[in-house]
């Protein structure tokens, strides 16, 4: 840790840079994607740098109330929630481990973990099993390393929420995706239209969100249209 805070950092304006002309797809996945490591890895730093703060009361010692306040007071462009998560990762996982699935997804996988009772290998974390459910409550087990960070969310929130008292039938999934198709083709290419099937306690509930206002007409239409009455009329 001595040696991490005798680290200096280069000042000065940041060098422009602009891509080249000639700049393939791949070369600018690569690109990107080496750009979005070394943020990881400047995360996992400020983040051991935070936690050196805290451990060794620094800020208190210098006369403030506390962590939090010395960064609020000097370090306003980064969040308290921001720097927390970097210091729990940081405490917890190596920079190389950072570096490869990132503080957020990490950060996610610690508070899986507590939820879940999971044992997870900080060194090797990539195959922890993580059930992920879909939007019909169907719950996949997928390894850590395979979840994007919406999936991880999905997770935890699964997790979270009591179970309900039984899984949806296979046909109400089934009227579920028919009704849906049938309302989303109502409406216009870019709408922000959307149709989800939930399982409340055990009934199929269906939620339409982002309908919009000037075309409530297009949804009554589309719910009493001849095409869902007869699916309707078959359950």
């Amino acid at each position: 840790m001595f040696k991490l805070l005798q680290q200096s950092f280069k000042g000065g304006p940041p060098v422009q840079w602009t891509p080249p002309d000639d700049m393939s797809l791949e070369q600018a996945r690569v690109e990107m994607v080496g750009l979005l490591a070394q943020e990881e890895i400047n995360h996992h730093r400020l983040g051991l740098i935070y936690s050196y703060v805290v451990d060794k009361k620094l800020a208190e010692l210098s006369g403030y109330k506390d962590a939090k306040d010395w960064a609020h007071q000097n370090l306003g462009q980064v969040s308290q929630s921001a720097l927390s998560l970097y210091g729990t990762v940081a405490n917890r996982f190596s920079a190389a481990v950072a570096q490869k699935f990132g503080m957020t997804a990490l950060y996610l996988l610690l508070t899986y973990k507590e939820l879940a009772g999971l044992k997870v290998d900080h060194d090797e974390p990539g195959p922890a099993p993580i059930d992920v459910p879909d939007a019909k409550g169907v719950v996949t087990s997928k390894p850590f390393a395979a979840c994007t960070v919406a999936e991880l969310r999905r997770a935890i929130l699964a997790k979270r929420k009591p179970t309900s008292s039984k899984p949806l039938p296979p046909e109400a999934v089934t009227l579920a995706d028919q009704v849906t198709q049938a309302v989303v083709s109502c409406f216009q290419k870019g709408d922000p239209v959307r149709v989800q099937l939930r399982n409340h306690q055990g009934e199929p509930v269906l939620d339409f969100r982002g309908i919009p206002l000037a075309k409530l007409k297009q949804l009554v239409a589309a719910l009493t249209a001849d095409a869902i009455a007869e699916l309707l009329a078959h359950t």
